[in-house]
Parts: C-alpha cells; sequence; structure tokens
C-alpha cells in the first residue's frame, strides 16, 4: 500500500490528467450537446461493428455444419427418388413381391483430388470403408455420373473417372430406351462417345443420354450429357454417338455414392455359369 501511495504521489500530474479527462468525458457523453450526438453516434457504429463481426464468425463456424446437413438432406432424397423408380417397378410386376426391400442406399463425399489429364484419370474421396463404401459403387454429382469406385481405404476411396479410357457405362437414348455403352475416347475433357447404339433408335442432335439401367451399378436414368454429333461407321449396324458431358469433370466438388444392396444377388444370378 506504501509503495502505491508513493506511485500515484509521484505521478501526481499524471494521474490528475487522466482524472479530469474522464471527468470532461462524462460531462461530454451526459450533456445535451452536440459533442455527445457525435460520441453516441460513434460508439453505435464500434458496437455495431462488433456485433457484425461476432455474427460473420458464428456464420463461418457454422457453414460446416450446414453444408454436412445439405448433403445429407440431399444424399436422403437422392435415395428416396432412386428408391421410388425401384418400387414402382415392383408395382408393375417385374421383380415379385418384396416391397418392403430397400434397393439403394446413398451416401455424401467430398472430392479431394481430382485428375483429368491422364488417359486413365482417377478421382479421390474423403470417404472410405468404414462409411460403407466398397469396389464397383456407383458415384455422382448433382448434374450427373461422376465414375465407378475402383479402392477403398479405411477413410478414402479412389474413383476411376468418366474421363479413364478403360470405363464402360451402359448409356440409353433418355427419350428412346435405346442403350449402348459410353467410352471415353481420351480427346476432350468435356465429351464421351456412345457406342454399340441401334441404328433404329432414331438418335438425333440434342437427345439427353442417361444411365441405362442394365447395370448393378448404376439405378436407370441418371443424366450422364447431350448428343452433339453422331455418325454411322462403314458396314456398321449401329451409331456413334459424341456425348457432351452434364459434369465439369475439372471442377468437381459434392459427389454421392450409390450402393446397390441386391447388387451381389444380380451378379451372382448373371454369372456365366448360369448361362449368362
Amino acid at each position: 500500500m506504501e509503495k502505491l501511495l508513493g506511485l500515484l504521489i509521484n505521478r501526481r500530474a499524471e494521474v490528475l490528467t487522466l482524472f479530469l479527462l474522464v471527468i470532461g468525458l462524462g460531462l461530454t457523453v451526459t450533456a445535451e450537446t452536440p459533442q455527445r450526438v457525435k460520441w453516441l453516434s460513434s460508439s453505435s457504429k464500434v458496437a455495431g461493428s462488433v456485433y457484425q463481426i461476432k455474427a460473420n464468425l458464428e456464420n463461418y463456424f457454422e457453414l460446416k455444419k450446414v453444408n454436412k446437413r445439405l448433403s445429407d438432406e440431399n444424399a436422403n432424397l437422392r435415395q428416396a427418388l432412386y428408391q421410388s423408380q425401384f418400387e414402382k417397378a415392383l408395382i408393375e410386376g417385374t421383380f415379385g413381391n418384396t416391397d418392403t426391400l430397400n434397393k439403394f442406399v446413398v451416401s455424401p463425399a467430398k472430392v479431394i483430388k481430382n485428375s483429368v489429364i491422364r488417359e486413365k484419370n482417377l478421382i479421390t474421396l474423403n470417404k472410405g470403408g468404414k462409411e460403407g463404401i466398397v469396389q464397383d459403387m456407383g458415384v455422382i454429382s448433382d448434374k450427373g455420373v461422376v465414375g465407378v469406385v475402383e479402392n477403398t481405404s479405411d477413410h478414402f476411396t479412389t474413383v476411376i473417372s468418366l474421363l479413364h479410357s478403360e470405363l464402360s457405362i451402359n448409356a440409353s437414348l433418355k427419350n428412346t430406351k435405346h442403350f449402348g455403352s459410353l467410352i471415353w475416347d481420351t480427346k476432350t475433357i468435356d465429351r464421351c462417345i456412345l457406342v454399340d447404339l441401334p441404328k433404329i433408335s432414331n438418335i438425333q442432335i440434342g437427345d439427353t443420354i442417361v444411365t441405362g439401367g442394365m447395370s448393378s451399378v448404376f439405378p436407370a436414368g441418371i443424366p450422364i450429357g447431350q448428343v452433339s454429333a453422331y455418325s454411322v461407321p462403314n458396314n456398321s449396324s449401329f451409331y456413334k454417338a459424341e456425348v457432351r458431358l452434364f459434369n465439369d469433370m475439372s471442377n468437381l466438388d459434392q459427389v454421392y455414392v450409390i450402393k446397390n444392396t441386391l447388387k451381389e444377388e444380380q451378379v451372382s444370378l448373371e454369372n456365366p455359369s448360369n448361362g449368362f
């Protein structure tokens, strides 16, 4: 206490100045003066800025939760869509009496690595075996087909991109249902080639190409692209069509992995030993 008193005595000029300054500021902001109006206006602006910064920070840290919720909601909606298509087939009598069966499960994932400059391009996702992802599952985005799962670890997945010279996907004309095989000729990153499409399909420029549903990987009707050109190779009974992809394969982010819960049963039945 003695040291404090000694310090105040030694610094009495500074202490007195600070005391008078506080009194002066108090009188300024409590009296009805132009200075009070300016003070209050300035303090309100500062407080408003502080609150705005606080709100922005809270919104920023909430974005991750919001994005995850939206991804999960989109996955659930897609799962419901594919399930409704399956149940429609059940109602029409295609699959028999298994109405309680859920054929498709859809899980969201993020692209963390992507290649478009090679002949065999791969994509890496931030989900893996612990999320139930296994080899040969289909991968799509909100615009259409992305590729097929190649391999998984516990927490990551590699995907064979549509831009892969060895990938072939069953695809069809949306309006006529005639189907062929979609491949990539390695020439451009925004187009693939649809081959083995019958000449009776009446293909037209601008026709939409979708998954054909003839495999166990993708449900039928998922968008792929639009016909931009077509021809009939010499002495052939099939069209060769150029397909402009709906997806920008160089700018992928949010994707969805599709699990066909009946795949093993279908593949087992279609085994060559059974006559397929």
